[in-house]
């Protein structure tokens, strides 16, 4: 089934950068930037002091209701890039905006002084990995992103068979060379189960449906009209290499005038005041 191919090709360039924030060059015109940060970086003192010198009093009622490590790293990497992002870009005063979801929409605002800023935001988080897409426009823009750890322990064979859709299921198949149509139970390979979830959790923020109402329907059938944009990634994770899976979806083309949809990936430390970068 070629048309589905697509779908599980690599249609993302990761870049790495050492400067945080990423130095913009010349019209930004409507561009998506995405930016992938590993928050497992940050240590304990970094997450108190950061969480008391970068969160806004609202932002941080919902930070300390967030008991494991990990959480409030993944909270404060997400708030601290969105933040800095509309500070140097937008020109908004860092210390008087504040993120925060809003469940009548099921989207995720930027505000200053109580209004909402005219910046798209779209975040997914996994095992500490941290990825932001953000979108500068007052237009109602469909933008979904997630990123899975890609566990060899946490098998999606199971929740595949039972919920996802046939099509999907052939397609799964067909990434893998060489085996008998008769040999089902090996042959759903996990990279490509998590292709079609990442896919679909990216497809339900981007048109603000609850997974639970997708999870069953054709996720290539949804995704015909939009720009999608897919890979896997490697992150160095205790030493040890893990895999990730992320899917973008958006309304708008993602790529550059080059054709290259980037990943921009933060490898430099906090370690100035983010909220004087401008």
């Amino acid at each position: 089934m070629p048309h589905t191919a697509i779908f599980f090709s690599t249609r993302l360039t990761f870049t790495t950068h050492t400067d945080f924030p990423i130095n913009a060059v010349g019209d930004r015109g409507e561009t998506i930037d995405v930016y992938l940060f590993n928050s497992n970086t940050l240590d304990n003192e970094q997450i108190a002091a950061f969480a008391a010198h970068y969160l806004h009093p609202q932002e941080q009622a919902i930070f300390h209701k967030r008991k494991q490590q990990q959480a409030q790293q993944e909270y404060l990497a997400s708030r601290i890039i969105i933040k800095t992002y509309a500070s140097k870009y937008l020109g908004y005063d860092f210390a008087d905006l504040y993120v925060l979801f809003d469940s009548q929409d099921n989207c995720l605002h930027v505000y200053h002084h109580n209004q909402i800023i005219a910046l798209r935001c779209c975040i997914s988080h996994s095992r500490g990995q941290v990825l932001v897409a953000l979108l500068p426009t007052t237009k109602q823009v469909k933008l979904g992103v997630d990123l899975e750890w890609i566990s060899t322990k946490r098998s999606l064979e199971k929740v595949a068979k039972h919920y996802y859709h046939a099509e999907e299921l052939q397609a799964c198949l067909a990434q893998t060379e060489a085996v008998s149509e008769t040999v089902v139970e090996e042959a759903l390979q996990p990279s490509a189960l998590y292709r079609i979830w990442t896919l679909k959790e990216a497809l339900a923020k981007a048109i603000k449906q609850p997974i639970a109402k997708l999870i069953r329907d054709n996720v290539f059938a949804y995704c015909a009209p939009f720009n999608v944009h897919s890979a896997c990634y490697s992150a160095s994770d205790n030493h040890n290499n893990a895999m990730f899976d992320l899917s973008i979806i958006s309304d708008i083309e993602l790529t550059d005038n080059a054709g290259n949809t980037h990943i921009n990936i933060l490898m430099g430390k906090l370690d100035q005041d983010l909220r004087k970068v401008k």
